[in-house]
């Protein structure tokens, strides 16, 4: 998350501050949704399916817990960073 961030604010990417949370967010999140049939595809007729999606059940929450954390300081820094952007 923290490359994605760094790299999408650089002033050379041209993202706005709203992008890149945008990116930092979806680039990095990836579901249970997806996760567990990609599993079951590429793991179909493996007995122990279920040991390898335990990091995903572990993964996911993480993702959803860090990004509630994260929430005020990147609201603050887009709230600031759109200040200093807008023309007065």
């Amino acid at each position: 998350m923290a490359l994605i961030f760094f790299l999408s604010t650089r002033k050379s990417s041209g993202f706005t501050a709203a992008d890149s949370v945008a990116i930092m967010f979806c680039a990095t999140h990836k579901s249970l949704t997806l996760g567990i049939p990609m599993l079951k595809i590429v793991f179909e007729g493996y007995e122990h399916l279920s040991l390898i999606s335990v990091p995903l059940l572990i993964y996911h929450p993480a993702q959803i817990l860090l990004g509630s954390v994260l929430l005020p300081s990147i609201k603050t820094w887009m709230s600031g960073r759109q200040k200093t952007l807008t023309p007065i």
